[in-house]
């Protein structure tokens, strides 16, 4: 197999992530920093008038609302800042999604071979394939994944069920009644619990 057919899925997801905030990473940061030069603009604009009425009228009061304006400010910045940042993750994580369902057959062979490969315990298993990639590539893929199994020398006795109106892309790996989930959906999750702060220190470190 060349090297599109036995990447590993989850790398796969995982480099696109990667890949995705790396290039939005300039334009999240300039806009980060746009809506922060913003809210220093206002606040000087709150503060230059806030120091005026204390000169004016040299009130506690004046002070004191001065303050309060500047902690408003703050922190409407910070969550600004914050909804931003979350945006632009769960933008990576739509594309590393969105890029899985436009894979040609090749690519979907690759990946979905390489689910597996990743994921099986006995070699015996049964593929689950959504209908779509099963009338695609299904028999591409139960081919790859058993020699990439024979060529190390384990069980190679996959077979393929029937395809799932239930999975979007992905698949379900069935022994007896076991079944794992690597529908792409699952492995999203999966990876936004474990790469999430990488994405972010891409975007934003």
């Amino acid at each position: 197999m060349n090297e599109v057919q036995t990447m590993d899925g989850i790398d796969r997801i995982t480099a696109r992530i990667r890949g995705d905030a790396e290039s939005e990473a300039a334009a999240a940061v300039a806009a980060a920093r746009r809506e922060a030069e913003e809210t220093r603009r206002r606040l000087d604009e709150e503060a230059v008038k806030q120091t005026a009425e204390m000169a004016i009228h040299g009130t506690v009061a004046a002070k004191e609302r001065m303050q309060r304006l500047v902690g408003v400010a703050e922190l409407e910045a910070g969550k600004s800042l914050l909804a931003a940042k979350q945006e632009m993750i769960d933008e990576a994580f739509l594309r590393a999604a969105e890029s899985v369902a436009a894979f040609s057959r090749e690519e979907c062979t690759g990946f979905l071979s390489g689910l597996a490969l990743r994921h099986l315990r006995t070699g015996e298993e049964q593929l689950i394939l959504s209908e779509a990639d099963m009338n695609d590539c299904g028999s591409d893929v139960l081919a790859a994944a058993n020699e990439a199994l024979a060529s190390e020398g384990r069980t190679a006795a996959l077979t393929l069920g029937e395809g799932s109106s239930k999975i979007g892309t992905g698949l379900i790996l069935k022994d007896g009644d076991v079944e794992v989930n690597c529908t792409t959906e699952t492995m999203l999750l999966f990876l936004r619990d474990k790469i999430s702060g990488e994405v972010a220190e891409i975007l934003f470190g």
